[in-house]
């Protein structure tokens, strides 16, 4: 696509819906709609007639399954650039097996959108070093109670339920999530994280880590004003002096 120029289709059931993109568009330089779609049908034929550099799409509208249309249209024509639209994060980890290079859970600001359409203009796809899949989505609610981090090294996108998280470490740039026995490498930093989680269930240890309460097993003083903890699921994180008040108060 032109970095220029922006082609969208909009399908989305709902009338109040279309006319938000609407009018986020009207306030994009160089973002135009070309097909607006209140069904699936009128979707597929859409899809069909081409011109389109991307498409933001509702994933539950009258008519067959959005994802069906999807995977049929591709056996034969290129799809444009998918960004799916939704109030149901549920569909999050299909969405991106569909190769989209976003998801919006709905009610999302017009911040949100502008973030959407950057992305498109630079042509991100999920996988790239720098795009936001191999990254914790920060979009499935304000206290979300499961992730979608990668696994593998296909770069498959699996919930991970919140629930299950022992404790997060920092690995340089990275953050690795440990979550039953198994663990997860995300592109996130520690403080976007810690802004994610429920503060009456995690607690930020130590610069380089974020624990569940509910984990912590022992907490042995090291000296110093530090401790060490002890959790159920295995790891040994460090507090750090400036954080064990803050942990005495929540386990005491």
């Amino acid at each position: 696509m032109a970095p220029d120029r922006l082609r969208l289709i909009v399908a989305d059931d709902e009338v109040l819906a279309r006319q938000l993109v609407r009018d986020y568009v009207a306030r994009c330089s160089g973002v135009s709609i070309v097909h607006e779609c209140g069904d699936v049908e009128t979707l597929a034929a859409a899809l069909e007639q081409g011109g389109a550099d991307a498409a933001m799409l509702d994933i539950r509208m009258p008519g067959r399954d959005v994802f069906e249309v999807l995977e049929d249209i591709r056996q034969h024509q290129p799809l444009p650039a998918l960004v799916f639209a939704t109030a149901y994060d549920r569909y999050a980890v299909r969405a991106f097996e569909m190769n989209a290079v976003d998801f919006l859970v709905k009610p999302f600001t017009e911040t949100r959108f502008a973030e959407t359409i950057g992305r498109l203009r630079q042509g991100r796809r999920p996988g790239a070093p720098d795009d936001g899949v191999p990254r914790l989505l920060r979009d499935l609610g304000r206290r979300p109670d499961r992730l979608l981090v990668p696994e593998g090294r296909g770069r498959r996108i699996v919930p991970v339920a919140v629930s299950t998280i022992g404790w997060i470490q920092a690995e340089g740039d990275y953050a690795r999530i440990h979550a039953g026995n198994k663990s997860y490498l995300v592109y996130r930093t520690l403080n976007e994280l810690e802004e994610r989680l429920d503060p009456a269930e995690f607690l930020r240890v130590h610069r380089s880590a974020i624990v569940r309460l509910d984990q912590i097993l022992e907490v042995v003083p090291v000296g110093s004003g530090r401790y060490r903890l002890a959790l159920k699921g295995g790891g040994a994180p460090t507090v750090s002096r400036g954080r064990a008040q803050a942990l005495k108060r929540l386990i005491l």
